[in-house]
């Protein structure tokens, strides 16, 4: 027998049997006639652990490929979006929840919720278009179990302007995962930055660190040189390339300013000198195990702190307040990161990053500028690398200097060769020049009466109504001085025979 178009009067005790005798055989059914049921028939059943996280496959039809894709939830009130592909979430979700769509087929895409907690069971709709009216739809029903194995917390961490943080993320370490990685997340998506495999994104280089401990299942995750763009929330991801596990982490600026750490960023240093690297804690720091490692993709080596130990030319002493790493004879490959950070019972805390730049040694010194002092308190804050416009601030004194010693020079030379000049007249003998003086040509050939003194001398040669004389420099004259070039005295010699 079948019932359609049940109304609320169909409800009662209904008797199914054969003859209408009583005594016959019968099956006596109760029929309840109830509200309509907010589980829509075709529900996909979903279930996720307290903590734990779900994903929601959505797959539509390719005319749906340009319309907004959205996950929402059915309240008494009506539909609750969720998150949608232009980027909207609602606040309860925000740093546990994203959407991709599968870049091979643009009208199907995922929902992830991680860190699910026990109110988020419910009723999901995941679909294309506007939620609950145009477009297309899948519901879900999602159940939450409170079993876990793992317990994962949301937390957050808070930090200063250029501070650090030091974040735990634990796992099962019986389950083999092949790849942790630390990722943002940012609108509806979280890129990775750093990886077990050795990826680190190009701005996180020297800033971030995966320091995995498989015995206990905690994967350490340092990060220090934060700023206020590194403000948001994280994700601290494990997988074995079907299975997740996901923490979330939330890295807060704040405004206070707690003595910690401190220490240069950058040190430039020629190649074969010796090296002290100066790290400054505070008092609350003196019974934490100070340490010094140099970064790599793949981890922070630590550098032994045995004042004693002096392999491969490095030895780490510790002052009053202060732990120093020594390099002896540096060299290229010295070249890199150095971290000092602090931990406390087996726990990373603190730390800070110093970039070492090793460079081939120049015919000068390099500027006081360019290196670090160890011996002051003063100066911890060193300066970042010279940019191209100290450098040529730097160069704009020595093009000063050598331009005047030219000019001056020049001068020199110009009132020198002015002078000879003056004393001195080049005379051109035949196809010969000498540098026989004016002077002692007149002496010779000039006067037209040697008897007579140069005061005494009538010069005729102006006078208009005068004999007129033969001019200096006649051929008589120049036949007469190529005489007394070419005999072995000079031509005073000659004058004063």
């Amino acid at each position: 027998m079948i019932i359609s178009n049940l109304r609320k009067t169909d409800g009662g005790t209904y008797i199914c049997g054969m003859n209408n005798d009583m005594n016959s055989l019968k099956a006596v059914f109760i029929v309840a006639i109830t509200e309509d049921s907010t589980i829509p028939n075709e529900a996909q059943l979903l279930y996720g652990q307290v903590h734990g996280k779900v994903n929601f496959h959505c797959e539509f039809e390719d005319q749906y490929a340009e319309q907004r894709k959205y996950l929402c939830k059915i309240e008494k009130n009506g539909y609750k979006k969720i998150i949608d592909s232009s980027g909207a979430i609602d606040p309860l979700y925000l740093g546990r929840i994203i959407l991709e769509v599968d870049e091979q087929r643009l009208s199907s895409f995922t929902v992830r919720m991680i860190q699910l907690k026990k109110e988020d069971s419910g009723i999901f709709l995941c679909g294309v278009g506007n939620c609950g009216t145009d477009g297309d739809n899948t519901e879900f029903d999602l159940r939450i179990n409170e079993d876990t194995d793992i317990p994962q917390e949301s937390r957050s961490l808070s930090t200063k302007i250029n501070g650090s943080i030091s974040a735990q993320c634990k796992y099962n370490p019986q389950k083999n995962y092949t790849l942790k990685f630390w990722c943002k997340w940012k609108d509806s998506a979280c890129d990775p930055l750093i990886r077990s495999d050795g990826y680190v994104k190009y701005d996180f280089e020297g800033k971030l660190v995966l320091l995995d401990d498989p015995v206990n299942g905690t994967l350490h995750v340092l990060m220090n040189q934060i700023t206020k763009k590194h403000e948001g929330w994280y994700w601290c991801v494990m997988t074995d390339g079907k299975q997740d596990q996901i923490s979330t982490v939330q890295i807060i600026i704040s405004e206070g300013n707690n003595q910690g750490l401190a220490g240069g960023k950058t040190m430039i240093v020629n190649k074969g000198e010796t090296v002290q690297i100066p790290c400054y804690y505070p008092c609350r720091y003196k019974s934490y195990r100070k340490y010094w490692c140099k970064w790599n993709n793949l981890n922070c080596k630590e550098i032994t702190s045995n004042v004693d130990d002096n392999e491969n030319g490095m030895s780490v002493s510790c002052g009053t307040h202060q732990l120093v790493l020594t390099i002896e004879s540096i060299s290229l490959k010295d070249n890199g990161w150095y971290w000092c950070g602090v931990q406390k019972s087996g726990r990373y805390e603190e730390t800070i990053a110093v970039q070492v730049i090793v460079e081939e040694p120049s015919g000068h010194a390099p500027n006081s500028e360019d290196r670090i002092p160890v011996d002051s308190r003063s100066n911890v804050n060193f300066v970042n690398p010279p940019s191209s416009e100290n450098k040529q601030n730097s160069l704009l004194p020595v093009l000063l200097s050598i331009c005047a010693a030219i000019l001056v020079a020049s001068a020199v030379f110009f009132i020198i060769r002015l002078k000879r000049r003056n004393n001195t007249d080049l005379v051109s003998v035949g196809s010969y020049r000498t540098n026989i003086s004016m002077t002692d040509l007149d002496n010779v050939v000039g006067k037209e009466n040697p008897a007579v003194s140069d005061m005494q001398e009538t010069d005729i040669s102006g006078s208009k109504d005068g004999v007129k004389m033969k001019k200096k420099g006649s051929q008589e004259d120049i036949d007469y001085s190529c005489f007394l070039i070419h005999q072995n005295g000079s031509p005073n010699e000659e004058n004063t025979v």
